[in-house]
């Protein structure tokens, strides 16, 4: 060992943490650090460094045990590493677990983790095999002192999780011996010849010696020995410390563990009453230790045999009665931190507890202490956290829907109770009690980062509770209407204030929150009502109709209240099929609500209130056609009645005729479909046609001149008096009305009427289109040009506000909520208002057209086979693109040219698509890298993961925002395009090597198969994927996921194409996971290149020529990898050898490597409460420092 180098590498480290270095020092200094890592004495320096004996600081320690690591991790397969180096190595990293710590206590914790991850980095390549006694180290450490024991346990700890909790990429390789190997050091030998009686397990082909050696206990038995010694000596505030961090290490030792070891190990040791025990310990950090191991033990994927060992005791022997106290102890409690997190931990354990095993498929296991456990979880359901309370109802829903509970007494007389607690959910209050209710505001600060997340929360929390009603009121049907019947008549009762803003009260938040209760519960008696064998169904239904009558007889002056009131009628239509005795009165009362007299005062609210009326007739036309059909010519009359008298406006008079439309669409009985739908849709096409429309649409100009663009403009330049603005608007709205009215109106008769499956319906459409789509292909060109500010040069430059955004439209695109309009007098109508209507007016015109589109995509043949579609669509949609905004043109893509592509039937896709894709894809690839290339040089301002609530609404945020929002959706355009069905199963004689293929769609295979069309939807993936935009990033790895699957199926027909892809998606897959960014998209982007690799190296070279390009020139690791890759036939191995060898070519944060999916993310239900305590991830024992990310991969692969 050289004495200059050390000397050098601690002056190097010195100036790296000397803040007053500078940064060509400091620079000098790291690469100096580096390279002695990639040398071959580096191991023999770090061991000098790092032992304790050589009083060196901590972070020259540290860094001279990433000198070992390094070689570890990344060079253990070098030739250049002889079987001598290695053992070498190794003793070193026993000996600095033994004897190269300072006393447990004094020692620094990033210290002892670094040198328990090496231990465990050693073992995962050696052990068993080269290193036999592993364990025997690790016992003669724990065995030690109370310093060797605590590194024994942190070494356990760590290796179980990388090799049976974490996806290590070392440890997957070697999964079967290490898990063997795990499996048999923690069990003793008794229990390994109970569980193995011939000593091997597996199949005959495959088998796994599992036999232990002579008199070993097992670290099962030896941990539940320890925490018993520990227990009592921690049952008080004067603990010893280091009795406390023993606890602790054993634990989470424990919790490692217990998720995977033999049962037979965990049921012949008092485990599960030591762990209910811990719970009670008042020692903060030992109770949240034990609530992580009572956890994985209720999220434990069991056989009900093994429920019997290890889960059911814990029911039958006093466990609830300990879970209980411990929860309820600190329950009422305003907590925070640790304590709180036990909390969590305990309500979220116990909540899988009940899901996960008591209620697992199929068992009919009914413990005695049902009641105390149903307490437990009932109490937690109150707690006034709304994360907790929401987290429980999972508990309770999947209770109520198992056989053999939901049939349960005991479980029924819970039911009342729950009803009563979730039903206060339901007002949707959480506004009004955060501000009101400190507790509830107190744990809602400490559960949500942001009042945005908080608020999301809330609202999933509806639905939860809807969920628990929905399955409880059919145990109880008619003490459950009964009861509702109470709630509602006093709601009735209730007289609201005239305030502004009523709806955001909390007494109308009750009121709607009580309806609301209504209509699921009667929506959860439909079979009840409808099984005439049912003892109470006569009952119930006769207390239906009595509520109905009072829901009828309503008529508060509150127009809101009133309002609600009418929406909740449609909820009655299943009852109206058996019994119509009300039917009359109930659309007598929506018809008049329908025309309900404007008042000055609130025309707004009541604008809203008659709209409503009609979109409930609709609701229950829809709902039941049969039922109106008898009385059809009767509610036909009712409604021409209203338009001859000019009764309704054109708003209600569409949703009208759209009551009329579904009667006759949806009914079986024989109406005259033909004549009702020419009677709502002629009139709208042939308005359409009309001479002074077909003018107003003949150009941009001609159609400025029709909204009234022109009449503005003059406006603003005079003093108008308010009767003469009035005149104005009234002039100018009503020519436009004509044409929004038609353009919308046939958009709600095209959705509610065409039935892909119905050839009738759309034969009635297709006999329309050649007189319909040119007016509506002529507005959108028209409403496009618009959109370029020289049109409106000539005009009064206040018309340019036609072009911008409202600052209230910019504050709901960042933030996301919609402005509130108080009730009241309208203010003075004034030009620069009508300036603003016109604005909004255009808008949703242009929003209206291009869902006319995209309903008429779903017709078909009918649509695509018009003569020069693809040339008079892309003239209206693309003639005038550039002038669109980035939230234009999102619209556009969205709303329009999605729908049309994905719907184009096979045989029209050459002929419908080929020089639209050609076209569209390279323009919204170039105008995305254009924009972020703006967007980055003038500093992004945006972090995703803020509060968009807490964002100052800037133009520089709204441009952002809008560029996001634009990726985001192109992202998901391009997904829709590949995204792939159910797998459907194939005979294996026909595909060999696997048992089933993906139903690529047609139009995947059609864009694949064509080279320009293909190479360009692969350049656009591959820069969603390098944009510095999480979500678009995380979407468009899943599109190129899809595209590789369609390509391997595929070939050799694709095999050109998938050599392109393969290395476009590589460099774009591999620059992006090097960028900092994209950190939470790294696992996603690891699946993408190790499946890239492991499907397409099979069949050529390309996936190894862009590995060589990142290596540069060492080829040797490169050629070692793929030796072993080509010897491996194991897939999930293969993987592994890919994401394994990664580690070396993609320079991210190794801490960031490879990390365990949160749990609510597995496919298993367990339940987690989002962002508190979670078993530790794998980063706990790695390395502290910040290491060196480097200068990226954007330059890597150019020649």
């Amino acid at each position: 060992m050289d004495e200059s180098v050390l000397k050098s590498l601690i002056v190097a480290l010195e100036t790296i943490y000397d803040v007053a270095s500078t940064n060509d020092a400091r620079q000098q200094a790291q690469k100096y650090c580096e390279d002695l890592k990639r040398d071959p004495s580096g191991p023999l320096y770090g061991y000098f460094l790092a032992h304790k004996d050589n009083q060196q600081p901590d972070v020259v320690r540290h860094f001279g045990l990433s000198l070992i690591e390094e070689t570890v991790r990344y060079r253990w397969s070098d030739s250049a590493l002889t079987l001598q180096i290695k053992a070498q190595i190794r003793l070193n990293a026993i000996s600095l677990a033994a004897e190269g710590t300072r006393p447990m206590l004094e020692e620094q914790a990033f210290i002892k983790e670094k040198i328990a991850r090496l231990f465990v980095e050693v073992a995962k390549r050696e052990w068993p095999g080269a290193w036999d006694d592993m364990d025997v180290c690790l016992r003669q450490l724990y065995y030690k002192d109370e310093t060797g024991r605590e590194m024994a346990l942190l070494i356990l700890r760590s290796l179980c999780e990388d090799v049976c909790v974490f996806d290590d990429a070392v440890a997957g390789l070697r999964k079967k011996d290490l898990r063997a190997g795990l499996a048999i050091i923690m069990s003793s030998e008794l229990t390994l010849r109970e569980q193995y009686p011939d000593g091997v397990k597996g199949h005959k082909d495959e088998v796994t010696l599992m036999v232990g050696e002579a008199g070993n206990d097992g670290w099962i038995s030896r941990l539940a020995t320890l925490l018993q010694e520990l227990l009592p000596r921690c049952q008080s505030q004067s603990r010893a410390i280091a009795d406390e961090k023993i606890a602790i290490a054993t634990l989470k030792t424990l919790a490692s563990a217990l998720g995977w070891v033999i049962v037979r190990s965990i049921a012949a040791v008092p485990i599960v009453g030591l762990v209910c025990q811990t719970l009670l310990c008042p020692s903060e950090k030992i109770r949240l230790a034990g609530a992580e191991c009572y956890d994985v033990l209720s999220c434990r994927n069991l056989a009900d045999v093994e429920r019997e060992k290890i889960i059911w005791p814990l029911f039958e022997e006093g466990g609830i009665d300990l879970i209980s106290k411990a929860y309820l102890t600190y329950a009422t409690e305003i907590l925070d931190g640790e304590a709180y997190e036990f909390l969590q931990k305990t309500v979220q354990a116990s909540v899988n507890l009940g899901e996960q095993q008591l209620c697992a498929k199929r068992s009919a296991y009914v413990p005695k202490e049902l009641s105390k456990f149903l307490q437990l979880l009932y109490a937690m359901a109150s707690h006034p956290s709304a994360l907790i309370s929401s987290t429980v109802s999972f508990f309770w829903a999947t209770l109520l829907r198992h056989d053999t509970f939901s049939k349960d007494a005991t479980v029924h007389k819970f039911i009342p109770s729950l009803l009563e607690l979730y039903s206060g959910h339901l007002a949707k209050d959480y506004k009004n009690r955060y501000e009101v209710d400190p507790v509830y505001r107190h744990f809602a600060s400490i559960d949500f980062d942001s009042v945005t997340d908080f608020r999301g929360y809330a609202e999933k929390t509806f639905s939860r509770a809807v969920d628990v009603i929905h399955l409880g009121v059919p145990v109880v049907p008619l003490d459950a209407i009964v009861w509702v019947g109470n709630k509602v008549t006093e709601a009735l009762k209730e007289v609201f204030n005239e305030t502004p803003n009523i709806r955001d009260s909390l007494e109308f938040q009750k009121f709607d929150g009580t309806l609301t209760l209504m209509e699921v519960t009667i929506s959860s008696l439909r079979e009840t009502i409808a099984d005439k064998s049912h003892p109470q169904s006569t009952q119930v239904l006769d207390a239906m109709n009595t509520l109905l009558g009072m829901l009828i007889e309503y008529d508060n002056k509150c127009v809101p209240a009133l309002e609600r009131v009418v929406a909740s009628l449609s909820s009655f239509t299943d009852m109206f099929k058996l019994n119509s005795t009300l039917l009359f009165r109930c659309l007598d009362k929506l018809f008049k609500t329908a025309e309900y007299p404007l008042l000055d005062i609130s025309v707004r609210e009541v604008r809203q209130l008659r709209g409503k009326a009609a979109t409930t007739l609709v609701k229950v036309g829809r709902a039941i056609p049969d039922t109106l059909y008898p009385i059809y010519g009767e509610i036909d009359a009712a409604v021409q009645n209203m338009v001859q008298r000019n009764a309704i406006f054109q708003g209600e008079k569409r949703t009208l005729q759209s009551f009329l439309l579904v009667i006759g669409f949806n009914s079986e009985r024989p109406l005259d479909r033909k004549a009702i739908f020419e009677k709502a849709v002629v009139p709208m096409v042939a308005d359409l046609q009309s001479p002074d429309m077909q003018a107003a649409l003949s150009d941009p100009e001609h159609f400025m001149g029709f909204i009234g663009a022109t009449e503005l403009s003059q406006a603003l330049t005079q003093s108008l008096q308010v009767d003469q603005v009035e005149g104005l608007k009234s002039v100018v709205t009503q020519r436009r009305a004509r044409l929004s009215g038609d353009i919308e109106s046939i958009h709600v008769f095209m959705k509610e009427t065409i039935n892909v499956k119905d050839p009738q319906c759309l034969e009635l459409w297709a006999l329309h289109l050649g007189a319909l789509l040119p007016s509506v292909f002529s507005t959108i060109r028209c409403l496009n040009a618009l959109c370029d500010e020289k049109l409106w040069s000539s005009l009064s430059p206040d018309m340019g506000r036609v072009l911008t955004m409202s600052a209230e439209e910019k504050e709901m695109m960042v933030t996301g909520k919609a402005p509130t309009n108080a009730p009241g007098p309208r203010a003075p109508l004034t030009v620069a208002k009508l300036v603003s209507d016109l604005r909004i007016w255009l808008s949703v015109l242009r929003d209206q057209s291009y869902r006319v589109l995209a309903q008429a995509s779903l017709l078909g043949s009918a649509f695509y086979s018009i003569p020069s579609l693809p040339a008079v669509l892309e003239q209206s949609l693309f003639e005038n693109v550039d002038y669109l905004s980035n939230r234009q043109l999102r619209l556009l893509i969205n709303h329009a040219v999605q729908p049309i592509v994905v719907n184009c039937p096979e045989p029209f896709m050459d002929s419908m698509l080929s020089h639209l894709l050609k076209v569209l894809f390279p323009y919204l690839d170039q105008r995305l890298i254009k924009d972020w290339k703006l967007a980055s040089d003038q500093g992004l301002v945006m972090d995703e993961k803020d509060d968009p609530e807490d964002l100052d609404v800037t133009d520089e945020i709204v441009k952002e925002v809008m560029l996001r929002d634009l990726t985001y959706y192109v992202a998901g355009f391009v997904f829709s395009i590949f995204d792939y069905g159910k797998p459907t199963p194939v005979k294996p004689a026909v595909m060999p090597q696997q048992t089933q293929i993906k139903d690529i769609a047609p139009l995947a295979l059609f864009i694949l198969s064509q080279d320009a069309i293909a190479h360009s939807v692969i350049s656009l993936i591959c820069h969603l994927m390098t944009f510095k935009d999480t979500k678009a990033c995380l979407r468009s790895t899943d599109a190129a996921l899809c595209v590789l699957t369609a390509l391997i199926q595929n070939y050799p027909g694709s095999a050109a194409v998938l050599s392109m892809f393969t290395t476009m998606v590589l460099q774009a897959a591999m620059e992006a996971i090097h960028d900092p960014y994209h950190q939470e998209g790294q696992e996603k982007l690891i699946r993408l290149i190790t499946e890239v690799y492991v499907d397409v190296r099979a069949l050529e070279e390309s996936p190894k020529s862009v590995f060589q390009r990142a290596l540069g020139a060492d080829t040797s690791r490169l050629e070692d990898f793929e030796r072993e890759l080509s010897t491996t036939t194991n897939k999930s191995k293969k993987h592994a050898l890919v994401r394994n060898f990664l580690q070396g070519i993609i320079g991210v944060a190794k801490s960031e490597w490879f990390k365990q999916k949160d749990q609510g993310e597995k496919a298993a239900s367990t339940r987690t409460i989002a962002g508190k305590y979670e078993r530790p991830s794998r980063s706990v024992l790695d390395s502290k420092e910040d290491e060196d990310i480097g200068e990226g991969l954007a330059n890597m692969f150019d020649e």
